[in-house]
């Protein structure tokens, strides 16, 4: 993800939602792991680690790193950690991290496609409804204790009962699994007291049959559920961990399952990770210790590569890039992800943004094309006429490049922006005015300044509203925006970037429209792989031509510099540097 942006749009309280993107910022789309029967505030997993190898193992092991024993590099990323759990996380910083503390049912390979991981194998039912997963017998926590499909019951449910900041992360939960919405209205209406140890979840498809034997039921057929299942809510937490409380994810030292262990972290500054040994395909992983640096500043970032303090840096700046272009230094990191903006026509919005035709006249007065110039040209920032990005399946071959060969609408246009604009009473002596929320790192401000234009040249005024990269998707959650700038990841199905603006998944509906809601609703329905996609070009259409609820503005694909080492690789939309080697 999918992710929202801070990766990371879109939609739940206080965090931030896919993840997220934006040469620093973009949505990742989602979810959490289940089950379990222990309850307590502390994690049971969590309390042994403390206790065997905890607090003094990690900082001897840190400090091994620290003293050359072992391979080792540092990463520096794009901005600060909001949170580093699973169930909670939508942004795309985040999920950086994550990919190497978890790991899922499945994990994404280089090609993008989802391989069992904590699974040997698994079965689906002819119907398409009833998913059975036989796990490993070697998998463990990074303490020694087993991974059990109880851990994954527990995972799972506390993603459907953490509250209300979680509706991102419990979206596809209640999409898919059966009983699942019922399960998480009542526990967001215990709020705190919900206990998920002790409440009934019998009417719940997700059930721990044994340790070894865990079974997923659906409501109806999820044809990407595989790939669905890598993304973070779908990551497994030990038993015990806390139901409804993250701060225990910014204290180093818990068990993970994954490739690495957490020694220690600040989430402003950085996140110190080392090798698990207990990871079932520890003698695969080539780097022993990993420093990942939050560094949103993109001149210091640039100067840290070039003296050498960092060994690689994701989501640099344009300018950054460019001079790397045809060296082994540069990495394009492919990931499926849109930048577009985003119009709140919904109870919290201006009373200008209701009116399609007003939509309509912003999207006209944008010149793509020139816009992708001023930012560094198409190689980087490819225009971007549909919704959807470039690389996801559609009916027969790419579904951006099917939608694209339909036709578009909504080309560049001054001329008849300028008259739309009239027929809803602003002209010359009575201008449209509009605020223009944004966050201020990355290539954020250079696209307000070069929109800020575009809309003064059809007579629209433009007021800047610039925010902190941290709390940013958090007010887009609320609905305290006009018009801003937004991106998205995601990478299983064109579905999960048109639904990011059902009312369902919105904490505060800056899109609030019944009709898409069913659109999307009857699209989950649907079986046969030709008609689903041709049932997302539809919906497509209606969200970005119809009703321009959404402008898109360019693929955003991530630049990367690396040196030092080799064999970095992408895990889905996530960068990973667990088989890397120093040069």
């Amino acid at each position: 993800m999918a992710l929202r942006f801070p990766v990371s749009i879109w939609m739940r309280v206080m965090k931030k939602i896919f993840a997220m993107l934006l040469s620093v910022s973009l949505a990742a789309t989602l979810m959490t792991g289940c089950g379990g029967s222990d309850s307590g505030s502390e994690p049971a997993a969590t309390t042994a680690a403390a206790e065997n190898a905890g607090g003094s193992a990690a900082e001897t092991e840190a400090a091994e790193a620290a003293e050359g024993e072992g391979s080792s590099m540092t990463v520096a990323f794009h901005s600060y950690f909001t949170t580093l759990d699973p169930a909670l996380n939508t942004e795309t910083v985040n999920s950086y991290v994550l990919t190497h503390l978890y790991s899922g049912m499945f994990r994404k390979d280089t090609d993008g496609f989802a391989q069992p991981e904590m699974c040997e194998d698994y079965t689906v039912s002819d119907d398409g409804l009833v998913y059975t997963f036989n796990l490993r017998d070697d998998i463990y926590w990074s303490d020694g204790t087993p991974v059990t499909a109880q851990d994954f019951e527990y995972s799972y449910l506390r993603v459907l009962s953490y509250g209300a900041d979680n509706a991102w992360g419990s979206n596809d939960f209640v999409n898919f699994i059966e009983g699942a919405a019922e399960y998480n209205e009542k526990a967001l209406t215990a709020g705190n007291s919900f206990d998920l140890t002790t409440e009934d979840h019998s009417g719940v498809g997700i059930e721990a049959v044994d340790d070894k034997t865990f079974v997923l039921t659906l409501s109806k057929p999820c044809p990407y559920l595989p790939g669905l299942m890598c993304s973070n809510g779908w990551l497994p937490v030990p038993q015990g961990t806390p139901q409804h409380d993250s701060l225990w994810a910014f204290e180093a030292g818990y068990p993970t399952n994954g490739p690495y262990k957490l020694t220690e972290v600040n989430e402003t500054e950085k996140a110190e990770l080392v090798k698990n040994d207990q990871y079932f395909k520890a003698d695969e992983i080539t780097m022993d210790a990993i420093t990942m640096l939050c560094m949103p500043e993109q001149d210091a970032k640039a100067l840290a590569f070039k003296s050498g303090e960092i060994d690689a840096a994701t989501d640099v700046s344009m300018d950054t890039a460019s001079a790397y272009v045809g060296t082994d230094s540069f990495w394009m990191m492919n990931i499926y992800c849109n930048y577009f903006l985003a119009i709140n026509s919904g109870s919290t919005g201006p009373e200008w943004a209701k009116n399609a035709n007003i939509r309509r006249a912003l999207a006209l007065a944008i010149d793509k094309d020139a816009l992708s110039d001023i930012l560094g040209g198409a190689e980087f920032y490819p225009p971007l006429n549909g919704y959807v990005p470039h690389g996801l399946n559609g009916v027969s071959g790419d579904f951006r490049e099917e939608g694209d060969a339909d036709g578009y609408t909504l080309s560049y246009d001054p001329d008849e922006a300028i008259a739309l604009l009239a027929e809803a009473g602003y002209t010359e002596d009575n201008p449209l005015s509009i605020t223009y929320k944004y966050s201020n790192n990355g290539i954020h401000g250079d696209v307000a300044t070069a929109l800020e234009q575009m809309w003064k040249a059809v007579g629209i005024n433009v007021t800047f509203e610039a925010v902190e990269s941290g709390v940013y998707y958090d007010q887009l959650d609320q609905g305290d925006f006009e018009i801003c700038r937004y991106g998205y990841s995601a990478a299983d199905s064109p579905i999960q970037f048109l639904e990011l603006w059902t009312t369902g998944i919105q904490v505060v509906a800056a899109v609030d429209d019944p009709e898409l809601d069913q659109m999307c609703e009857d699209a989950r329905h649907i079986v046969d792989p030709e008609e689903y996609a041709q049932k997302l070009h539809e919906i497509e259409d209606y969200l970005v031509e119809e009703n321009v609820y959404v402008i898109p503005l360019f693929d955003f694909p991530t630049p990367a510099l690396i040196q030092n080492v080799t064999g970095q690789e992408m895990n889905g939309t996530n960068p990973f540097f667990g088989h890397c080697t120093m040069k």
